[in-house]
C-alpha cells in the first residue's frame, strides 16, 4: 500500500514541480533578455554619468519627484573632469511611490538652472533602474547637449537626445 502511495505522490507530484521549474526559468530568461546591455548592473538604482565633453562639469544633481510632490535628492556628482565618468547608487526602496521620474538639475550661465527629465517609474521599488547618461557637450549658455538610455526595471528605453535643435 504504502508504494502504490508514494508512486502516485511521485507521479502527481514531479510533474508540478518541472513545470513551476519551467515557469521560473521562461521568467527569469525573459528578464535577462529584456534588461539587455543593463544586465550587468547591480540590482537598485544606478545612475552613470560619462562626460565626453571637453569641460569640467560640476554640481549635477539628481533627484526624484512623485507626481504630486517636491522633489527629494538622490545624490550629487560635484565634479566631473572632461573624459572622465561617474556613478551614483543606490536602493530602489527610494522609489516610494508609483509614477515617479528622475530628474537632472544643473547650473547654466546665467545662474539658472535646468531641468531634464531622465527616467519614469510606474511601479515603486523596481528591481533594478538604471540610467546611463553621455555629455557631449556644453553650449556657451551653460546647456548641456547629451543623450541617455536605460531600464525602468520593466523595460529598456532610449537612446534619447537632449538639447540637439
Amino acid at each position: 500500500m504504502k508504494k502504490i502511495v508514494g508512486a502516485v505522490v511521485l507521479t502527481f507530484t514531479l510533474p508540478i514541480v518541472a513545470f513551476v521549474i519551467f515557469i521560473y526559468y521562461v521568467l527569469y530568461t525573459w528578464e535577462m533578455e529584456n534588461q539587455g546591455e543593463f544586465r550587468d548592473y547591480d540590482k537598485g538604482v544606478t545612475i552613470e554619468v560619462n562626460n565626453l565633453s571637453n569641460q569640467d562639469l560640476s554640481n549635477l544633481i539628481f533627484s526624484y519627484s512623485a507626481t504630486y510632490g517636491g522633489f527629494e535628492e538622490v545624490g550629487t556628482i560635484k565634479s566631473l573632469k572632461a573624459g572622465e565618468s561617474a556613478q551614483i547608487t543606490g536602493s530602489s526602496k527610494e522609489i516610494k511611490s508609483s509614477d515617479t521620474s528622475l530628474y537632472l538639475h544643473y547650473y547654466i550661465d546665467n545662474g539658472g538652472k535646468a531641468e531634464e527629465s531622465l527616467a519614469y517609474y510606474k511601479t515603486r521599488e523596481p528591481s533594478k533602474a538604471v540610467v546611463v547618461l553621455t555629455i557631449h557637450e556644453v553650449e556657451p549658455i551653460g546647456f548641456l547637449k547629451f543623450e541617455f538610455s536605460g531600464y525602468d526595471g520593466w523595460s529598456r528605453y532610449g537612446p534619447i537626445k537632449v538639447n540637439y535643435e
